[in-house]
């Protein structure tokens, strides 16, 4: 259902009733414009002062600047910048960065954000959004750089407006990180593309393909005990994936506590710190544990996001265990991922190995 007229200069993208419904595209001319830039989860939010220092504002960075699960020193979702429509013309590189999220309340007539956004999605929306409480959200592309986005949240009034950021806080927080998702992988799959050896091993070893970045390297394989620990160290932090297989006797071995036992049992026997006699353990009593379920390569998948610890030293950081049920096989893999970054922010490395596990994971062909 799509129609192509010309509007704007930019490309508008439609969604109606949502972020991820049918949409209508429409397609403008432009000329030359400079590639966008910007770091990974970063978002420009254009809004009127007023909005942004009520409860728009404040809904806002509720949603959005909530706590990434979980890290030893909270750290947000999405890193926000706020400008007005003053400020972003007032600052050329302003307008060349690659996320933008504009918000509107459209009853304003003096609002110079609700003029601009009046301007964008043209008059038959304007006024459809000033009638229609549902219709609240407009998406767009390049409309000052190439490689932007540009998301509109928009309402007849500021209650219909602060309801519209509730409610497509999860739609627009996934067409962000679709959005991010190429720049994410040029930080993932740097200068060495693959490690193909690393692929191959869990290929044989555990029959799964998993495309393992090219900076990654084999601390421990060890076949007799099913194991296979890939890292990659700087100067700064350590980055790691452990891999073991068991076979699956019954459910609850996909339970909070197997995935405890299982990690602190290869975390004592392989993971050692600093000091003499130290080794990983998982944190399960000061801090929460959050679980989710969903299907890796279309195999059902619990995992579970905390803190580890090094027991007999100062050391910790988070982990992601993921439990992959592959009853084809008959086996549980047991995936476990872990940052090490002292003093420096890990949201980031955490989404690479995150995207390794959850996206890049297939069964294999053989």
């Amino acid at each position: 259902m799509n129609r192509i007229v010309a509007i704007n200069s930019f490309i508008l993208l439609l969604f109606v009733g949502g972020l991820t419904s049918c949409n209508d595209e429409v397609t403008g001319t432009y000329g030359a414009k400079p590639i966008a830039m910007g770091r990974l989860n970063d978002m420009v939010v254009v809004a009127d002062d007023y909005l942004w220092e009520g409860m728009v504002g404040d809904t806002f960075r509720h949603y959005y600047e909530s706590a990434y699960p979980i890290m030893p020193n909270p750290e947000p979702i999405f890193d926000l910048r706020h400008f007005t429509t003053k400020e972003l013309k007032g600052e050329v590189l302003r307008k060349e960065l690659r996320t933008y999220v504009i918000l509107a309340d459209l009853s304003d007539n003096e609002s110079p954000t609700a003029a601009m956004v009046r301007k964008d999605i043209g008059e038959e929306r304007y006024l459809r959004a000033l009638k229609d409480g549902e219709f609240t959200t407009t998406v767009g592309k390049d409309k000052w750089a190439r490689g932007q986005v540009i998301i509109y949240l928009f309402g007849k009034n500021e209650t219909t407006l602060t309801k519209a950021l509730k409610g497509k806080f999860t739609a627009v927080a996934e067409r962000v990180r679709k959005h991010d998702e190429e720049q994410l992988l040029a930080s993932i799959y740097t200068v060495k593309q693959e490690n193909a050896g690393a692929i191959a091993a869990i290929k044989k070893q555990f029959g799964i393909d998993m495309r393992i970045p090219g900076d990654y390297e084999v601390a421990i394989k060890n076949p007799e005990d099913n194991i296979l620990w890939l890292k990659r160290d700087d100067n700064e932090s350590s980055s790691n994936i452990v891999i073991r297989a068991y076979p699956y006797k019954d459910k609850s071995q996909l339970e909070l506590a197997n995935a405890i036992a299982l990690r602190d049992e290869y975390g004592k026997q392989y993971i050692s710190g600093p000091t003499d006699g130290s080794y990983m353990v998982t944190n399960g009593e000061d801090l929460p544990i959050y679980d989710y379920t969903y299907d890796i390569a279309g195999m059902y998948t619990r995992e579970y996001r905390g803190i580890w610890e090094m027991e007999g030293d100062f050391m910790g950081g988070p982990f992601v265990t993921y439990l992959i049920l592959d009853q084809e096989a008959g086996q549980l893999i047991f995936v476990d991922t872990f940052v090490y970054a002292p003093g420096k922010a890990k949201r980031n490395l955490v989404q690479q190995l995150d995207y390794v596990v959850r996206h890049s994971t297939k069964a294999a062909q053989i």
